[in-house]
């Protein structure tokens, strides 16, 4: 009886938490492109995120979309669980995949010479904390310049 009241008292703390902001990003180490094709890029992704909550959290494989200047150009999916210890510090690196929608060639003809283009990934992360699964909403945007990408398109 003693434990089944300590675990309803614990899922009820931790029901009450806020979990608006439960990872941080703390540093962007880059990223490498590791295959490219006309339908999918992988990506290894390298960074620090820091988990604000007090319990460890596990990111599962999970599906963003990902936006250009307000138009879809593909999914971005992981396939790892990625596993970030509690009130720390977490070294992130993770394989990403991006699945482009078509036409991706002459988008990318588009905005070749543009000085800066607005990236946004949108979409829910499924979590989990515990034995309690969690979609995290995710709108992140970001402005960068199309012309520093450098993917040498005028070569056959």
């Amino acid at each position: 009886m003693k434990t089944l009241s300590f675990l309803f008292l614990f899922c009820l703390i931790a029901s009450c938490a806020s979990f608006e902001d439960p990872v941080e990003v703390i540093s962007y180490d880059g990223s490498k492109l590791e295959n490219l094709n006309m339908e999918e890029a992988a990506i290894r992704v390298v960074g620090t995120v820091h988990n604000n909550t007090w319990l460890p959290i596990k990111i599962k494989p999970s599906t963003l979309e990902v936006y250009v200047d307000g138009k879809k150009w593909g999914d971005l999916y992981s396939d790892e669980k990625i596993r970030l210890k509690s009130n720390k510090n977490n070294e992130l690196n993770t394989l990403v995949h991006v699945k482009f929608e078509d036409g991706l060639m002459a988008k990318l003809f588009i905005y070749r010479f543009k000085e800066s283009a607005q990236l946004q990934l949108r979409g829910k992360v499924k979590t989990g904390l515990l034995f309690i699964p969690i979609k995290l909403p995710v709108n992140y945007t970001k402005t960068f310049s199309p012309k520093n990408l450098n993917l040498n398109l005028d070569k056959p």
